[in-house]
């Protein structure tokens, strides 16, 4: 599905009011309305016909209308043409992330900018289920009871005095089958479901009627978030963890109408904050196979005992042969250059429990004034500062720097390194 005249894009913490766009009516506030009070705001804050949308980006899907929530980390205009910069950084940030996949799109001559971030997630996701009928869905054993007419396993005396005092030429038994109805293939089932009953995609209807065809085994069930905690992945099962993980997504974040309308809603959506530190992390992360740079490791949210059962944790730990660097990602605009006290406190205790002699407060530049790097040092503690430093995204072209991790080494590590 294109971008058609049900797809609405707008900015993180921007307010949608009704009728500001001839799209977003009261049909669609009213459902937002409903699901952001059973979510307690969580992704949006509602008011009087108005959303006001916050650190979540991503997409909702209310009725027939969708809602793409960018990133924006930039003094830019709103206009189309911004929308269209960050509409593409958003799904580089995501594929980056291992969240969608663009080289799944099913036409392989669909531009960016034309394409929905919801339609590329659902494409990924029906991609990933696609590998997965490739090589045959897994079977398991699994215990079951019922009554036969003939004696198989072991005879549960007590239900089969109960079902059977009338038909004595049945048994009442416990036994096992081999099959396909496991809790990976129900979860699948599920969100395959999910994705017929609010998807207009007449491609992907047809990909789903194909995939459903092989699901007539597999039970309907009640699918909540414990379901994932029993995952567990070995070797036989480790093709399935993308297509699982794209289905958690698509279930915990579904809400159907259970009153029978048409009153569903959809949001997939991520906290830009947790988005941009992995996006910088995983660019950072290609360092460590380059032998011409001296970083020995870098590790993400890697954390230190503090007290008892708490602990401090990094957003992103560099390891070197001249010691370890410290650094805190920040998806947000700073107005004067300046960090908070708290910002500044958490990086003074990175810097003594990781024993790091620098630790960086890394902000998306957003003006030419932002290059400047500004060191905060402690009066009592000489040989560790903190460092205020912003790295732009982008390059001349406006596309999100695929060399970012690089970009970062150069600027702010090299010389602290060498």
């Amino acid at each position: 599905m294109s971008k058609s005249w049900n797809t609405l894009q707008v900015f993180e913490h921007q307010t949608l009011m009704v009728d500001d766009d001839s799209r977003f009516k009261m049909t669609h506030f009213n459902i937002l309305e409903k699901y952001g009070y059973r979510t307690k705001e969580k992704y949006y804050s509602v008011g009087n016909k108005r959303i006001k949308f916050s650190n979540y980006v991503g997409v909702i899907q209310v009725k027939n209308l969708t809602i793409e929530i960018l990133p924006k980390a930039d003094n830019l205009e709103i206009n189309q043409r911004s929308k269209d910069k960050w509409h593409d950084a958003l799904i580089s940030m995501l594929n980056e992330c291992k969240l969608i996949k663009l080289d799944a799109i099913t036409n392989a001559r669909l531009k960016l900018k034309s394409c929905s971030v919801l339609d590329l997630f659902y494409d990924h996701f029906l991609t990933e289920t696609e590998k997965i009928i490739k090589q045959g869905l897994r079977k398991n054993y699994r215990t079951i009871e019922e009554n036969l007419s003939k004696l198989k396993g072991k005879i549960l005396f007590t239900n089969h005095i109960k079902k059977n005092s009338l038909h004595q030429e049945q048994f009442y038994v416990q036994h096992e089958i081999f099959d396909k109805d496991n809790f990976l293939n129900q979860i699948l089932f599920k969100a395959l479901n999910i994705l017929y009953s609010i998807s207009d995609n007449s491609t992907h209807h047809v990909r789903i009627k194909r995939l459903l065809l092989h699901f007539e085994e597999i039970s309907d069930e009640n699918i909540t978030a414990t379901w994932f905690d029993r995952i567990y992945y070995n070797r036989n099962t480790e093709r399935y963890r993308q297509a699982i993980k794209l289905a958690k997504l698509i279930i915990l974040r579904y809400s159907p109408d259970l009153k029978g309308g048409n009153e569903n809603i959809l949001a997939i959506t991520f906290d830009m904050n947790a988005l941009y530190e992995n996006y910088v992390y995983r660019k950072l992360k290609v360092l460590e196979f380059n032998n011409k740079i001296p970083i020995d490791g870098v590790f993400a949210q890697n954390r230190k005992p503090f007290w008892e059962s708490r602990g401090v944790r990094a957003d992103i730990l560099v390891k070197t042969q001249s010691g370890s660097f410290i650094i805190d990602t920040k998806w947000k605009i700073l107005k004067d250059t300046k960090p908070s006290d708290d910002d500044l406190k958490q990086m003074l205790v990175y810097n003594v429990y990781y024993d790091s002699s620098l630790s960086i407060l890394l902000y998306p530049k957003t003006t030419i004034e932002s290059d400047v790097k500004k060191p905060f040092k402690h009066p009592y503690l000489s040989d560790k500062y903190c460092q205020i430093a912003f790295i732009d995204l982008f390059n001349n072209d406006g596309k999100l720097e695929k060399e970012l991790g690089m970009r970062v080494y150069s600027e702010l590590l090299m010389d602290e390194i060498q």
